[in-house]
């Protein structure tokens, strides 16, 4: 309820003191930042007790904004604040930042300051005095510490890049090694986890290759962000070619997809339907982007010409079933059978180069897979 406007400014201090409904409140401190003559502000610092020990514990800030109309003092919530001292301690970090400003400490750059306490700054100060001194493993340990307290974002990105560029050249290469084998680790860990997965579906497939489209092999130089190439039709993929630039097109299909039939009759095996009906497609899409090839050509400025397709599909299969697909793929015509267990071969290969790479001190950066 506001105040009437013949009420004096203690009747407001005294009204923002009860406000506050703390059964643990100690000492309060009022301070006047804005004297009217319509707008006030009044900062209130309350002390915070132990409901144990009835011993301080923290303090609460409250910046109060007040109007003084004619019809009474009103508060304005919106423009009023309150700040914590327990943890974080935001008093504390909002005093450092302004005792930094008025002493000139801070430069004339505009961006982001980061408060750290007089504890935590001197700990810090001991530890760059003695960094020279550690030993290598205590150095990486130290690494592994701050990498763990790190977290991703465009701008920290750009932060790695700024910082990097000041390093040793080895050491930077050999974080940036490190830092491509763990990723790929990792990609090729998860990719291992989708095949084996039963209820695996085709979007989570096509998720994961889109992050990592290196899986696909050095054969291909570029995964191009287009899907849609024709009217109708929309490809789960369009490769770059490494070694001519012509386009592939590759499609995604369940690993858990039956790949032949045997028939026992004549002791052979034939494509099952869930092969033949992507291998159709296949087709399809091939015969589509070859008819709208000028038109690619003048709004794209990319030659679909004898464009080629591979579908990713099942699983290896026994030995029989892997001979089959040999067989099958020696008669097919642009168009190529790849399981995903020799997906995950051809991105464990490429993994295997970084593993071996890490194990000598001269580095060959050209090995490394385009993407």
């Amino acid at each position: 309820m506001p105040l009437p406007r013949d009420a004096s400014l203690d009747d407001v201090k005294v009204r923002i003191r009860e406000s506050y409904t703390n059964p643990n409140v100690g000492r309060v401190q009022q301070a006047i930042l804005k004297d009217g003559p319509r707008t006030f502000r009044i900062a209130t610092l309350f002390e915070i007790l132990d409901p144990k020990t009835s011993a301080s514990h923290h303090y609460s800030l409250r910046i109060d904004s007040i109007d003084r109309r004619k019809a009474g003092w009103f508060a304005k919530p919106e423009k009023s604040i309150r700040l914590e001292g327990d943890d974080p301690n935001e008093i504390e970090r909002l005093f450092r930042f302004l005792k930094a400003f008025m002493e000139g400490s801070l430069s004339e750059k505009s961006g982001d300051v980061h408060i750290v306490g007089s504890d935590d700054y001197a700990r810090l100060e001991r530890l760059l005095t003695a960094l020279p001194n550690l030993a290598s493993s205590d150095k990486l340990a130290l690494v592994r510490t701050i990498l763990s307290q790190l977290e991703g974002s465009p701008s920290v990105a750009d932060e790695f890049v700024a910082a990097f560029q000041g390093g040793n050249a080895d050491a930077v290469r050999h974080i940036g090694l490190a830092a491509r084998m763990v990723e790929y680790e990792r990609a090729c860990s998860e990719l291992r986890s989708l095949i084996a997965a039963r209820d695996t579906l085709e979007p989570a497939l096509q998720a994961h290759l889109r992050n990592h489209p290196w899986m696909f092999g050095s054969e291909y130089s570029e995964l191009l962000d287009r899907r849609g190439w024709t009217r109708d039709s929309e490809q789960d993929y369009m490769l770059r070619r490494t070694v001519d630039s012509y386009l592939e097109v590759v499609e995604i299909k369940k690993p858990a997809e039956t790949l032949f039939i045997h028939d026992r009759s004549h002791d052979t095996f034939h494509p099952s339907a869930k092969l033949s009906a992507a291998l159709g497609q296949a087709i399809h899409y091939i015969e589509e982007i070859e008819r709208d090839r000028n038109s690619i050509i003048a709004v794209d400025g990319e030659d679909p010409l004898k464009i080629r397709a591979r579908v990713i599909i099942g699983r290896n299969g026994s030995a029989k079933e892997r001979s089959a697909l040999r067989n099958l793929n020696g008669h097919l015509h642009r168009i190529e059978v790849l399981t995903y267990d020799q997906l995950l071969g051809i991105a464990e290969r490429t993994l295997a180069i970084f593993r071996s790479q890490a194990h000598t001190t001269d580095v060959e950066v050209e090995n490394e897979p385009p993407f």
